[in-house]
């Protein structure tokens, strides 16, 4: 089973990616910390690039939805500077969004061809663009973020095929490097969101979660359903507190203490969540 998620870089005007609201609403509030993904380390995790970059793997919860280019032109935005995220579909496939303050804007699919990769893109699919304008455009992104293009390794990522590369987050990172961001400093997260300080929130927040993406998925498709499926107090409290140690993982959140302090009073209003399950089922 390969991996879903965004790999995103990007020079974040303060703090860190992770804590940057327009990030979570845009690419997703879970971000890879190496007790998420051990076997892989924290490759995909939090790293500085230098300069003030950094770039960072994340993903959706089911209550989260991707909004790949509307949320790379917005941050691109908001930071004054290039973006660009690489949303990879089971490792095989990746839908790459770039824009740059001065106007600079790519969309491609890698593989870069016209066949169909059979994977669904949560932000629709590019079609095929001409190689020799991606390779261009990517650039002109990098000397815009004042750096060093390697353009034949550009070239050789847009041109690649579906037998390249084993891991197409790895396809990602090589065009990272490729457009001037060789160097990088693994970030450690300072709270480690299966800390067992927090009991199981993490069992019933994803039960909640479940719940809040079904009422979404069910206002998408235009089902009408009944409150029994409504996101109960209990639910909304775990969400809650599930988003406050997401928003900690990296920094900008809370402290560990505090957030034990929060899971306490989380427990104290909510004794026995199973109880509390078993009466909405």
């Amino acid at each position: 089973m390969g991996w879903y998620g965004t790999l995103l870089l990007a020079k974040p005007a303060e703090g860190t990616l992770p804590a940057c609201q327009g990030v979570r609403q845009a690419f997703g509030s879970r971000f890879v910390t190496p007790s998420v993904m051990p076997m892989f380390g924290n490759r995909l995790g939090l790293h500085d690039l230098g300069g003030g970059w950094q770039r960072v793997g994340v993903r959706l919860f089911n209550r989260e939805r991707l909004r790949l280019a509307a949320g790379v032109q917005e941050l691109a935005a908001v930071t004054a500077a290039p973006v660009l995220a690489g949303w990879v579909s089971e490792s095989s496939c990746v839908h790459l969004e770039a824009r740059t303050p001065a106007g600079v804007a790519v969309s491609v699919h890698l593989p870069n061809t016209d066949e169909n990769c059979g994977y669904q893109h949560l932000d629709g699919r590019p079609g095929r663009v001409e190689p020799h304008s991606a390779v261009e455009a990517f650039e002109a992104w990098a000397h815009e973020a004042g750096r060093t293009p390697v353009p034949e390794t550009i070239s050789a990522v847009v041109h690649g095929t579906w037998d390249e590369s084993p891991f197409r987050e790895d396809t990602v990172l090589a065009l990272f490097a490729a457009l001037g961001y060789p160097s990088e400093r693994e970030v450690l997260p300072v709270v480690d969101p299966h800390d067992p300080a927090f009991g199981d929130y993490d069992l019933w927040s994803h039960f909640a979660d479940i719940s809040a993406g079904g009422l979404i998925l069910a206002a998408e498709k235009g089902w009408v359903l009944g409150p029994e499926h409504d996101v109960t107090p209990m639910e909304q409290d775990y969400l809650r507190f599930e988003d406050l140690v997401w928003g900690s993982v990296y920094g900008g959140g809370l402290s560990r203490d505090e957030l034990i302090a929060e899971y306490e009073q989380l427990k104290s209003r909510w004794p026995d969540p199973q109880s509390s399950r078993r009466r909405r089922d």
